[in-house]
Order: structure tokens, then sequence, then C-alpha cells
């Protein structure tokens, strides 16, 4: 993220003709201290790691549904902003490490990189296709939540109609107006850049310049978080309200009559087929009515609305609706510090520039943070995810295991005389 902090000694460089409405800055970069700048790339592979795994689970066929598509776009999403954010930062602290100005405002600590023209308009298309995935994984975080919404609100149309298909159709409208866009900032962006005096990068800006894409990308930001929350807190009050009786409508794909409605059912698809003749005298008694009187006495269209309360169904349903609950959880208190900026670049109040080198500081990290709790989350709450990965070790612990003993018995041959060996 550029720093709106601007060393006058350095804008000496920078000279331009655009009239009195605009001024010319060096570009710079905030660099944060060592240890947050050295820890970004380690949780970088951690992250990736592990949201490259969620997405190999999470797509085998048998596992996909419209929930574990959107997850999967998530930690794609996620994967992409962890990878590419941190590079500009990592770059200046390593290669330009001479060239760094300290930070004397700074909180934590950090430095100022005076960047040149070849340097900007690389890493700043990186800064920007980072938020831009960022931008995804908000999308994606927003519609698992209006998902779930609907899936307990509506279950049987949830059932009939959001299906992997119109999942998948519904991502693809947000993932080209995020794309499109952030294409549309990039080349806006390196428009606004020339080359100035000793080679440094110089950015033209209005004299009452904010950085309007960025501060709408974050408006728009704070307004889907708010809905967010709003879903977050029906899911809660819904599963509180339904508690174990969350039903479940289970309606046969292959009939369209007769719903096959599982064990606790009065009636099965089979059973006038697999049903015993019945002596008359037993086919007259009150107490035990046929299948066919009792399919009379329920109207078609109550018989298609029939719901049960399947306790598979149910304890799934509710693991479900706990992880979209604890995604937009981690994702609110990962995104404070993207809204202290906000508001710390609106102009409603001063701007400070502490506050603002402590945002470009941990913001990162909170990211980071928020894509490691989520792996965690999955991870408890998917009992398919865990065998998986247990399966995974124990087949790279046998494999080593293997490899040794291979290594030992060839080196114990090699070793033995020749004499030795009848």
């Amino acid at each position: 993220m550029l720093s709106n902090i601007s060393n006058r000694s350095y804008d000496l460089n920078c000279e331009c003709n655009y009239g009195n409405d605009y001024i010319c800055e060096q570009s710079e970069l905030f660099i944060p201290s060592a240890w947050i700048t050295i820890t970004q790339p380690c949780l970088t592979v951690e992250c990736a790691v592990v949201n490259i795994f969620i997405i190999t689970i999470l797509l085998r066929p048998k596992n996909r549904t419209p929930s574990t598509i959107l997850l999967s776009s998530l930690a794609a999403s996620d994967c992409l902003t962890t990878i590419l954010a941190p590079i500009p930062y990592l770059i200046g602290y390593t290669f330009n490490f001479n060239n760094l100005i300290i930070a004397e405002n700074s909180i934590l600590g950090g430095w100022i990189w005076p960047q040149l023209y070849s340097n900007c308009i690389i890493l700043t298309p990186l800064s920007l296709t980072s938020s831009g995935f960022h931008m995804m994984s908000v999308c994606f975080t927003f519609m698992l939540n209006i998902q779930k919404v609907i899936a307990l609100q509506f279950p049987l149309w949830t059932m009939k109609y959001i299906g992997n298909k119109a999942t998948f159709l519904a991502i693809c409208p947000f993932v080209l107006i995020v794309l499109g866009f952030n294409t549309w900032r990039t080349i806006t962006g390196n428009g606004h850049f020339f080359e100035g005096k000793n080679g440094v990068c110089c950015i033209v800006k209005y004299k009452s310049h904010i950085n309007g894409s960025l501060l709408f990308m974050n408006m728009c930001l704070m307004i889907i978080t708010l809905v967010i929350i709003l879903c977050t807190i029906y899911i809660c009050w819904k599963l509180r309200t339904l508690g174990k009786n969350i039903q479940i409508p289970n309606v046969r794909k292959n009939s369209k009559k007769i719903p096959n409605v599982g064990e606790n059912s009065l009636t099965t698809p089979n059973t006038r087929v697999n049903t015993p003749k019945i002596p008359n005298a037993e086919k007259n008694s009150p107490k035990t009515p046929s299948v066919r009187e009792n399919s009379r006495t329920i109207p078609n269209a109550k018989r298609n609305s029939l719901k049960i309360q399947n306790p598979k169904a149910q304890a799934k349903i509710r693991r479900s609706a706990f992880i979209v609950i604890f995604i937009s959880v981690v994702f609110i208190l990962s995104e404070v510090l993207n809204y202290l900026w906000t508001i710390n670049q609106s102009g409603l109040l001063p701007f400070s520039h502490s506050l603002d080198q402590l945002c470009d500081s941990l913001m990162i990290l909170s990211w980071q943070f928020g894509f490691s709790v989520n792996f965690i989350v999955y991870f408890i709450m998917s009992a398919k995810l865990r065998k998986t990965l247990q399966a995974f070790l124990v087949k790279i612990f046998r494999c080593n295991k293997r490899k040794k003993d291979e290594n030992i018995f060839s080196n114990t041959i090699t070793s033995t005389p020749n004499s030795a060996i009848i």
C-alpha cells in the first residue's frame, strides 16, 4: 500500500507542468519493521500450503456441494492474496535496504522506501492485484453467508434450485467484476507515474487527492461487512430458535409424486411390492390401516412438503452453519485495521500518520491470521478433512520408513564381503 507520508527533500526530484490543480510527489512505500517483514513470508508459506490442501479435499467429486464450492473459492482467493501481498515489502527490505529511510513517527518501527521508476511500475500492480483478490475473498464470504441464510429460511427451495452449477454461475459475475475493476485500477494507476530526476518514480496527484479507487473498495468492504454481521446474527438466532429440531426436507430426486422420506417415514417407495399379503380379518381391523389408505388420507401437497428430523442431516446443517459463523467472525476481526485505515483516509477525522503506518504494518498479518484460523475451523468441524490429513501423514511416514529400510538393506549387502556370500 502506498504511504501518504512524503519526504519533501525527495519531492524536489519530481517536477510536472500539469497546472495549479496538480502536485507531483515521489512514490514511497512504507516497509514495516524487520520482524513483521520476515514473519509475512513465513505465514505466506503456511497459508498457501493449508489452503491448497483444503481446495484439493473440498473439490473432490464426492465432496462437491454449494457450500464446499464457495469454501474452495474462498481458499483460492486467500491463497493468492497471501502470496502476492508481501512481495513488495520483501523486495524493498531485501534488495533495497541501503535506500530505506527510517520512519521516525512509526509506533512499531519501519522504513520509507523512495522507489525508482522501474520498481514502482512493477510493484504497484502487484499490490493492486493482491487487494483485488482480497476483495474476492470478501465477496465469497458474503455469498457464503447469503447462501446459508437462504438455506435455513427456505430449505426446500434451496435443495431444488441452488446446486453446484447455480453456485458456480453465481460466482462468475463477482469474479469478472472484481477482475475488471482491478484491471482498470492498474491501468489508470500506472498512468499517473513518470520518471523524475535521478531515476526516481514520481506520481501525479490532485491537491485534494484521496486514493479514490482504494477508498471506494474499502467503503464497499464496510457495507458488505455490515451485511455479513446481520447474516451472522440471523444464523445464530436461527440455530438458537430451532435448536435440534431443524427440519430438513428430504425429497426423492427420481420421483415427482412421493418423496423419499427415509426410515422415519410412514411410507416407503417399495411398500406395495414388498408388503406381504394380509388376511381379510386383519385388513378390516381399524388398528392396522393399509398403506394405501394412509396415502389417501394425506393430500399430495402435504406429502410433497413432508419434513423429517434426520439426526445426521441436522448435524450436517448445524456444522455447516457453525463454520459460516466462525469464518464470518474471523473475517470481521481480521478486517478491523482495514476499517481504521478507511476512516483515517476518508477525511472525516484528522489524518493520523501513526495510525496510517500502524495499519500498513499489521494489515497483511491480520489477513494472514484470518486465513490460518479458517483452516483450523475447517479442521475442527470436518471429520473428512481430519481423516484425509491423518491418512496423508501416515502414508508419508510409511513411505519414508520403507525408503529408510531399503537403504539400510542395500548398505548391508554392499558392506558384506564376497567370501561371505554363498
